[in-house]
């Protein structure tokens, strides 16, 4: 049973932050992101919260939450790339770059709340044993 609500858990994970940083995104144009036009302070923190509460509730194995949890940037990453391509296939001709960067942004944000989250619940753990 907890292993299904970890997956629960990581999934609403990736849900939340998906949407609530995708909605946004999504519905600037391709010349206002190009102006970076687009707050990422605020995403960035949701995402890094959220890796943080699914380390420490144990949602599920600290690799598997790393893996979703960096896989939300490409996803909202490659939205406006279909529908900015869908108008103009030329608009995006460095997409597989575009992702790249994305997944390595997502890997900045994701693997130090997970590495806190690691201390924290070890922590935790110690401080119970006490």
């Amino acid at each position: 049973m907890k292993r299904v609500t970890g997956l629960i858990a990581l999934a609403l994970g990736y849900v939340v932050v998906v949407l609530a940083v995708g909605i946004p995104y999504w519905r600037l144009s391709y010349a206002e992101l190009n102006h970076g036009r687009f707050a990422i302070l605020p995403g960035a923190l949701l995402l890094g919260l959220l890796t943080f509460v699914l380390v420490v509730t144990e949602a599920a194995a600290p690799r598997r939450i790393a893996q979703v949890m960096i896989a939300t940037v490409p996803s909202i990453v490659i939205v406006p790339i279909w529908r900015h391509t869908a108008v103009d296939p030329t608009s995006h001709n460095l997409w597989p770059l575009e992702l790249v960067f994305a997944i390595v942004a997502g890997a900045m944000v994701v693997l130090p709340a997970l590495a806190i989250g690691i201390g924290t619940r070890w922590l935790l753990a110690r401080q119970a044993a006490d």
